[in-house]
Order: structure tokens, then C-alpha cells, then sequence
């Protein structure tokens, strides 16, 4: 025998939520509106502001180097690696580092070597009296001028030069392309040049003798771009 259950005592049964097409959905919805520093400042700013900063540093770092020798650049170099190395392993263990803490970092590191750059201003300046491998030019009133010009034909304008001896000033000038040196170790790093925005004038302090005037381009040497300079 089965229970029954009168009509009256029936449970009733469960409404469900009315289903209503939302507003906020489909192509037609309205656009969110976006704030515009998000929209327009901070994609345009935030790149500028890391290539200025990384400017800065590239600069301030070079300026470091070009203050000592080599064996100084090469301590430098090593020291900056290592704070990377060792800078990117703090942050990679805190990577709950908040933003404004990983701005305050970044920013010290900027100062400081900011800091280092404007110390070695004045040693990393070219004041133009040095030439390449630290040759220093002389200074003062020459005692001679030699005048030598560079011939198209791969020739200076003449095979051989007189001068005092003394302060001499050598002014370069021509057809572009060429460089002039003096073959003698006492005078390495003497280099003018013909090129554009090159040195044309140098001066150098030279004792009785005779050296060689030479083209330091390729095989130009060889090639017969030479001349004797005799000092007396």
C-alpha cells in the first residue's frame, strides 16, 4: 500500500529567477570610461621617462670610464656587473617588493651614479690637447710650421719637410680619407686627419733629427703617402 498525499499538502514548486538580457553585455554595450592618464599619459610618458633614464645612465657610466686608464675601466666594469647581478637577485626574493620601494632603489642607483659621473667630469673632459693612446700635443708658439697636404693621388704634396726644432705645428688638409702621423714611438698617438670633424692642426715638441710622415690608412704607407721630415 502506498502513501498518498492529499492536493492540498502538495509542496509548491520553486521559482527561478526571471532571465533578463543584460545591458552591459554584447557590441552595443557602452564603451568603460577609461581615465586619461591611463589612456593617453602613461603610454606616452613611461616609455620617454625610461629612455631618458636610460640615457642618463649610459652617459654617466661612460663618463666613469673615459675618467681612468684601463685597468680602472675594467675594475669599474666588474663592479657594475656585479651590483646587476646582485641587485636583480634581491629583487627576484622579494617579489612582494612594493612599487614605491622598488622606486626608491632605483632611484638611489640613479644618484649615485649620477653622483660618480659629475666626480669624474673634468678628468673624462677632451680639453682637444690629447691625441689617441694618451699622446699629449704641445703647447705654445711654434718655432716652424709644416704645411702638408694629401694629394688625391694616394701622394702628399711633397716627399720631404724641414722645420726647427722645437714646437712644431703640422696642419693637415686635402683630399678626405687620409691621416697623418709621425713614425717614431715618441709621438704615437699623433694622428691628424682630413675627414670632416677630424683633427687638421697638431702641435708636437720635436728634437734634431729626421722622421717619417706616413698615412696610417690601409696601405697607403706602401703606396708611397710617406715624407722625410728633417729637424735641425
Amino acid at each position: 500500500m502506498t502513501d498518498t498525499i492529499p492536493p492540498g499538502d502538495a509542496p509548491e514548486p520553486e521559482q527561478l529567477p526571471e532571465l533578463t538580457e543584460s545591458e552591459s553585455l554584447g557590441a552595443d554595450a557602452p564603451a568603460v570610461d577609461t581615465p586619461l592618464k591611463a589612456r593617453v599619459l602613461l603610454p606616452f610618458f613611461v616609455p620617454l621617462l625610461s629612455i631618458g633614464i636610460v640615457a642618463v645612465l649610459v652617459l654617466d657610466i661612460s663618463r666613469v670610464f673615459l675618467a681612468g686608464n684601463e685597468d680602472a675601466a675594467l675594475v669599474i666594469g666588474i663592479i657594475i656587473t656585479l651590483s646587476i647581478l646582485i641587485g636583480a637577485s634581491l629583487l627576484a626574493a622579494a617579489p612582494r617588493l612594493t612599487t614605491a620601494s622598488l622606486g626608491m632603489i632605483l632611484g638611489g642607483m640613479l644618484v649615485f651614479v649620477s653622483l660618480a659621473a659629475l666626480v669624474s667630469l673634468g678628468p673624462s673632459l677632451d680639453t682637444g690637447e690629447a691625441g689617441t693612446a694618451g699622446f699629449q700635443y704641445a703647447k705654445g708658439a711654434p718655432t716652424s710650421t709644416v704645411d702638408v697636404v694629401a694629394e688625391p693621388s694616394i701622394k702628399f704634396n711633397a716627399t720631404a719637410f724641414t722645420a726647427k726644432a722645437g714646437v712644431v705645428q703640422f696642419n693637415y688638409s686635402g683630399a678626405t680619407g687620409h691621416t697623418l702621423a709621425i713614425q717614431n714611438p715618441k709621438f704615437d698617438g699623433f694622428l691628424l686627419t682630413t675627414d670632416a670633424g677630424g683633427r687638421k692642426t697638431g702641435k708636437a715638441e720635436m728634437a734634431p733629427g729626421q722622421y717619417t710622415l706616413y698615412c696610417t690608412v690601409d696601405s697607403h704607407e706602401a703606396q708611397g703617402m710617406k715624407a722625410t721630415l728633417t729637424v735641425s
